[in-house]
C-alpha cells in the first residue's frame, strides 16, 4: 500500500496542479478586490467567501478526478448516465427564470448551476470514445446502434456507399447523436457563446483525430456559407450586440456601454496597472467586474504585465494538456486531454476578445479566473482527468524503460566475458 502511494505520489502532475492553484490564487485577490464595493457596500465579502468555498471544493475535485481512471467515463452505461443528466438539466433551464437575457441557470438557493459546463466535458469523452471506437471498428452503446442502423440502410450496391459512410461515420453520427441533443435545447435557451463553444470543441476534435482533408475543404467552402445564413437569422439583439463591437459609441449607455467601460479600463492600467484594489472603473462602471470582465479588472489594477502573467499560466496549461494528448497510448486519452485543453484556449480566446472588442460578449467565463462555482468546479474536475492520463502516461513510459534496461541486462549478461576464447 505504501509503495503504491510513493508510486502514485512520483507519477503525480505537480505542474497542473500547482499552476491551477496559482490560477485561483490570483482569481480570489481579483474577485475580493473587483467584488468588495458592490451597489454602494465598500465590504462586501460575500462574493470573495464563496470564491474560496468553491476553490476548496475545486481542490477535492481535481485530486479526486486525478486518482480516478479516466477510462471509467467511457463506460457504456456511465457515459449514458452523463448524457441523460446533462440534457435533463439542460431541459429543466428552459422553465427557470431568465438571468440576462437567457434561462440557461438552475436556481437552487444558495447557488447556481450552468448546466452547459458539464455539458462541454461530457462532449469531449463522447467525441473522444467515439473516434475510439471508430478506429477500432467496435461500436456499442447507443451511439453503436446508431451506427448499424445508418450502416444498413445505405445500399451495398451504390456506387459511392464508401463516401456516404465516410460522411457519416466523420460527419453525421457525431453531429446527431453526440451534438444536436445539446444544440437544440441550448439554442432554444437561448445561449450563443455556450453553442458556439461546442460546435468549437467538435471541429478541434474532428482536426486532431484526423478528418479527411477533403472534409476540411468541404467546411472551408461550407463555413461561410453557414456564417451567412446564420447571419441572417439573427435576433435585432444579436445584431445589436454585434455592431456595437465597431462602433459601441452607437448605442454608448445600451449595448455598448460594458465594451467601452472595459475598454477605459484597460487603457486606465497601461503597462504596471494603478495597483491592486484602485480600480476606478469597479465603482458602478463596469457592470459585473468579478465575472466575465474580470480580466478588465486586472488590465486596470495590475497592467499590461498582470494580463501577461495570467495569460502565461492559462496557455501553459494548454501546452501540457497538448503533451499529454501526444505522449497518450490510446486515441481516447489522447483526444480527451486534447479536448479539454481546447475548452480552455476556447474559452479564453472568446473571453478575452470580449473585453477588448474583437467579439460580443456572450458570458463565457474565464477558465479558473472569473468568479463562479460551475465553471471553476467542472474546470477542475476536466484539469484532474488530464492530470490522470499524464499519470497513466509517466507509468507507461516507466515500466517500458525498466523493461528495456531489463533486456539490456540480460542481453549483456549473456555475452561472453573478455578473454575468453570462442572455438
Amino acid at each position: 500500500m505504501q509503495s503504491k502511494f510513493k508510486e502514485k505520489r512520483a507519477f503525480f502532475d505537480y505542474r497542473l496542479f500547482f499552476t491551477m492553484l496559482v490560477l485561483m490564487a490570483i482569481s480570489t485577490v481579483m474577485v475580493y478586490s473587483a467584488s468588495v464595493w458592490n451597489g454602494g457596500d465598500y465590504a462586501n465579502t460575500s462574493f470573495f467567501e464563496k470564491q474560496l468555498m468553491f476553490d476548496v471544493m475545486a481542490i477535492v475535485l481535481f485530486l479526486f478526478a486525478a486518482h480516478v481512471n479516466h477510462e471509467v467515463f467511457r463506460g457504456p452505461i456511465f457515459r449514458l448516465m452523463l448524457y441523460v443528466v446533462t440534457w435533463g438539466m439542460l431541459m429543466a433551464t428552459l422553465f427557470s427564470e431568465p438571468l440576462n437575457g437567457a434561462r440557461a441557470w438552475l436556481n437552487f438557493g444558495i447557488f447556481l448551476i450552468q448546466p452547459i459546463e458539464l455539458c462541454k466535458f461530457v462532449l469531449v469523452i463522447g467525441l473522444a470514445n467515439y473516434f475510439d471506437q471508430k478506429y477500432k471498428g467496435q461500436m456499442n452503446g447507443v451511439i453503436g446502434i446508431v451506427h448499424h442502423f445508418i450502416h444498413s440502410q445505405i445500399a451495398p450496391s451504390s456506387g459511392i456507399r464508401k463516401f456516404l459512410l465516410s460522411i457519416a461515420d466523420w460527419l453525421l453520427i457525431p453531429m446527431l447523436v453526440l451534438l444536436a441533443p445539446y444544440a437544440i435545447i441550448i439554442r432554444m435557451q437561448p445561449d450563443d457563446g455556450g453553442l458556439f463553444i461546442l460546435l468549437l470543441i467538435t471541429a478541434m476534435i474532428w482536426f486532431a483525430v484526423g478528418l479527411p482533408i477533403g472534409y476540411l475543404a468541404l467546411a472551408a467552402v461550407g463555413g461561410p456559407l453557414v456564417g451567412l445564413y446564420a447571419w441572417s437569422n439573427f435576433s435585432a439583439n444579436q445584431m445589436e450586440r454585434i455592431q456595437a463591437i465597431f462602433n459601441p459609441f452607437l448605442d454608448a449607455e445600451g449595448k455598448g456601454y460594458q465594451l467601452i467601460n472595459s475598454v477605459i479600463s484597460i487603457a486606465h492600467g497601461g503597462f504596471f496597472g494603478v495597483g491592486l484594489g484602485n480600480s476606478f472603473q469597479k465603482y458602478g462602471y463596469l457592470p459585473e467586474p468579478e465575472t466575465d470582465y474580470i480580466m478588465s479588472i486586472i488590465s486596470e489594477e495590475m497592467g499590461f504585465v498582470g494580463v501577461f502573467v495570467v495569460l502565461g499560466l492559462l496557455f501553459f496549461l494548454m501546452f501540457q494538456g497538448i503533451r499529454i494528448a501526444y505522449q497518450s497510448a490510446s486515441i481516447y486519452s489522447s483526444m480527451v486531454a486534447f479536448g479539454i485543453s481546447s475548452i480552455i484556449f476556447i474559452q479564453t480566446c472568446i473571453n478575452i476578445g470580449a473585453m477588448s472588442g474583437l467579439f460580443p460578449g456572450t458570458g463565457v467565463t474565464l477558465p479558473f479566473i472569473s468568479y463562479g462555482g460551475s465553471s471553476l468546479l467542472v474546470m477542475s474536475t476536466m484539469l484532474g482527468v488530464v492530470a490522470n492520463i499524464s499519470m497513466q502516461n509517466k507509468h507507461r513510459i516507466a515500466y517500458h524503460k525498466e523493461v528495456q534496461e531489463a533486456r539490456t541486462m540480460s542481453a549483456t549478461s549473456s555475452l561472453p566475458k573478455g578473454g575468453a576464447s570462442v572455438d
